[in-house]
């Protein structure tokens, strides 16, 4: 057992990685569905097929990625060497996606979903599953695991707040290549750091046949918390990538003024890190599990502050302030909990599967964001928006609202709903007992 505590030094280099991975994903998030619409001109409803498209490859191409780590014996250990090859990628990736060339509406169109498609379905599956499995390489402590989650979110949070208030303008000056050029050189550099001052101290539990993709999926398909914890990333991403892709899109229509923006993802994040810091006082008391339905209230508190007053701009930092706070146990919390349903998995079946496990953290999060996506572009071009237009007709203000404040309500109460239902964290420490005996009898 790998239970000896981290130091700081190496929680902040697994930090790091993740920093990188924002620097493309959060970009994408973030700023990507109003590139195409309001830059590159493409219609609202062809950046939701683009986003609907590439997600039919995402579940295939992460479940085989977790088959492939768990495969993976190098010198540097299963997940720090896909950290490594991935990294250049990623800033390839990220820049040629926001490098649409002016080749008609068609052109447009296939040039994003291939770049796109490339981007997420393929090097990000490569760089962030083996990232966040890494997790469970570093240690087997649970405490230890939430730390390194919250000091990890605690960094990409920081991050966010200054990609909102830097890239509006920054993209303005430099142009969108201009930025993501530099943006891809930053992840490359930060998932190197990852690379290089972490360490993998857990060793793989030596299994006694090779476990196919077929019987992957079979171990899977009976850990019912890997069940959920797909579900509740699928969800939560939704709903973030709904209220953050339709950010923009609030202030500039709502407020009139792009760089407030940068303001709403300050309240809403400086709420989130201190969330994130008190989370390991705060679940080693309630339990993971707990606090996320707890962060769903406050969403939906957050959220129905926003839809009731859309107009009034105290009111509204107030909403993000609050569903902010909210965000912070699924924020810190949820990929931590990937670990557990690791431990959960094994004590099932008595086959430990890290990277088909850990699948789901990236299926999660691509599939939930390009869902996410999809939904924006649906939404807004239900609601008639307009991307060359000055302003917005009140059908389009309204698609605003919708996805600002009345889907993302919606979605926090399904996950109200669902997480009622059960409990990992009441069966976890029967998990640890049984394994503890298991794996001495084995040894």
């Amino acid at each position: 057992m790998a239970t000896q505590k981290i130091s700081l030094g190496e929680k902040l280099a697994f930090g790091a990685g993740d920093c990188g991975c924002n620097f493309v994903w959060n970009v994408l998030a973030l700023f990507m569905t109003i590139y195409y619409t309001d830059s590159v001109m493409i219609s609202a409803a062809a950046v939701g097929g683009i986003m609907l498209a590439a997600r039919i490859f995402d579940g295939i191409s992460d479940l085989i990625m977790g088959v492939i780590l768990d495969r993976t014996k190098t010198r540097w250990g299963k997940a720090r060497p896909w950290v490594l090859w991935s990294a250049p990628f990623m800033a390839i990736g990220l820049i040629l996606t926001f490098s649409v060339p002016d080749i008609g509406e068609n052109g447009k169109v296939i040039y994003a979903f291939c770049t796109y498609f490339f981007l997420t379905v393929i090097v990000y599956t490569a760089s962030n599953l083996p990232y966040n499995a890494l997790l469970s390489f570093i240690t087997d402590n649970q405490k230890e695991r939430t730390s390194l989650s919250s000091v990890r979110f605690l960094m990409t949070n920081l991050l966010v707040i200054i990609l909102s208030f830097v890239t509006p303008p920054a993209a303005k000056a430099l142009g969108w290549f201009g930025i993501t050029s530099i943006y891809g050189l930053l992840a490359m550099i930060a998932l190197l750091i990852t690379f290089y001052f972490c360490k993998e101290r857990v060793e793989p539990v030596k299994a006694k046949e090779n476990v196919s993709f077929v019987k992957s999926i079979k171990y899977l398909a009976v850990n019912k918390y890997f069940i959920y914890t797909t579900i509740i990333f699928v969800m939560d991403y939704i709903l973030y990538a709904v209220s953050g892709s339709s950010g923009m899109y609030y202030v500039k229509y709502i407020f009139h003024d792009e760089n407030l923006f940068g303001v709403i993802t300050l309240f809403q994040n400086i709420p989130m890190i201190l969330g994130c810091l008190f989370f390991p006082v705060i679940a080693n008391r309630f339990g993971k599990w707990n606090c996320m339905i707890g962060g769903y209230v406050l969403m939906i508190i957050g959220f129905g502050l926003i839809a009731l007053f859309p107009e009034n701009w105290y009111c509204a930092l107030a909403g993000f302030m609050i569903q902010g706070v909210g965000r912070a146990p699924h924020t810190a919390g949820l990929f931590a909990l990937v670990a557990d349903v690791v431990d959960y998995g094994e004590w099932k079946t008595n086959k430990r599967i890290e990277g088909a496990t850990y699948s789901v953290t990236s299926f999660g999060m691509k599939v939930g964001a390009g869902l996410g996506g999809a939904v924006v572009g649906i939404v807004l071009a239900m609601g008639n928006y307009d991307g060359g237009a000055l302003t917005q007709s009140e059908s389009a203000i309204t698609a605003i609202l919708a996805l600002v404040a009345y889907i993302p309500i919606g979605i926090a109460v399904l996950g109200i709903l669902l997480m009622i239902t059960a409990n990992i964290d009441k069966v976890y420490p029967q998990v640890v007992r049984d394994l503890a005996i298991r794996h001495a009898k084995e040894n």
